[in-house]
């Protein structure tokens, strides 16, 4: 019970009136009780004098228990609004962009709780500051590194004794920059719409095994080039959900795998269902990641390995785990350098 009141500030609130109009009742007796025997220890008194000095009594007690009343219930609401009024002038901090603001109340009840959770607040609005300053920055050196390219060869183009050779070289390489800056704004237009995504916009059943045999016919000419084969075990799986969201988590990642797997390597797929979800690995035996990389491999823009930056932007993962978390599924993996990358993902059934 004491708990359940120490955890209510409405609670508190109405102890301190009770307490308070119980005190003032107390003083009022108290006072009346000296009046009673003033009042009998004058026999000599007149009526009169005695109504007049009953009067008299009456309002100092009535003035005291007022401005008793008075004190105590100011003291009460200042010290249940001074939080109040901090967290207010905090929050105008917070509206100018200063997220470092914190407030240091500690109480269990709704006052104590709303402290809790702007300091919450403000922890979580530093991290997407941290994180849209960090994009910013990864955005400028990505856009930078091919529109440099394109403008030096281009330049380059407008020598007019350039001989043929060189000209079907530095047109080849605008052309491929030009299609990694497509490729480059799509993934972030993909990601900007996905971050303001909770509800898939076309749901409807469709197959995933089936799905994911016709991503891996759509990236035939990657593999075909590496000489990559695919060892394959999907069972029949049914899944209601957006189609083509679906299946830009099997084209990131099977691009991924053939990306990182060794030259005439092996990529194996499975995917099965259980009572109440499906689980699809995809496993590669190509380079791994290293340890200290693989906390960060989500992260937008992040590369591990540099000797591929021109194959992909560092957005295919990431776009991967906010297109799972949609759906209120799991992503998980495992990775060895020499050894190759295991990624399991797991997505809910539909009830």
């Amino acid at each position: 019970m004491i708990k359940k009141i120490s955890n209510s500030i409405r609670a508190k609130g109405t102890l301190i009136a009770i307490g308070i109009v119980f005190l003032s009742c107390i003083v009022s007796f108290g006072l009346m009780t000296v009046l009673f025997l003033a009042f009998h220890y004058h026999e000599d008194m007149s009526i009169n004098q005695a109504h007049v000095l009953f009067g008299r009594y009456m309002l100092v007690t009535l003035l005291l228990c007022v401005a008793l009343g008075s004190g105590l219930l100011y003291y009460a609401i200042r010290k249940i609004s001074n939080p109040i009024i901090r967290i207010s002038d905090a929050t105008k901090e917070v509206a100018k962009g200063n997220f470092s603001m914190k407030i240091d109340y500690k109480s269990n009840d709704e006052i104590g709780v709303l402290a809790r959770n702007f300091n919450l607040m403000t922890q979580e609005l530093g991290n997407m500051e941290y994180l849209r300053k960090d994009f910013i920055s990864n955005v400028s050196h990505e856009l930078k590194t091919p529109i440099a390219s394109i403008q030096g060869f281009a330049e380059m183009l407008q020598d007019k004794n350039i001989s043929e050779e060189n000209y079907q070289a530095y047109t080849n390489i605008i052309i491929e920059e030009t299609k990694r800056l497509s490729h480059l704004s799509s993934n972030m237009l993909r990601l900007s719409k996905l971050d303001h995504q909770f509800i898939p916009e076309s749901t409807k059943p469709f197959s995933i095994d089936e799905q994911i045999r016709r991503t891996i016919v759509l990236l035939d000419e990657k593999w075909s080039n590496r000489n990559i084969e695919f060892d394959i075990n999907l069972e029949k799986i049914v899944y209601f959900g957006d189609e083509a969201l679906i299946q830009q988590i099997w084209l990131n990642l099977i691009d991924n795998a053939i990306k990182f797997s060794n030259q005439s390597g092996t990529i194996f797929i499975e995917a099965k269902k259980t009572l109440d979800k499906v689980v699809i690995e995809i496993r590669d035996d190509g380079i791994g990641i290293r340890e200290i990389d693989q906390q960060r491999i989500f992260e937008k823009f992040f590369q591990a390995d540099k000797s591929h930056s021109k194959e992909g932007s560092g957005l295919g993962l990431a776009i991967v785990k906010k297109i799972v978390e949609i759906y209120g599924g799991e992503i998980d993996f495992t990775s060895e350098v020499g050894c190759g990358s295991s990624f399991i993902v797991s997505l809910p059934l539909k009830k």
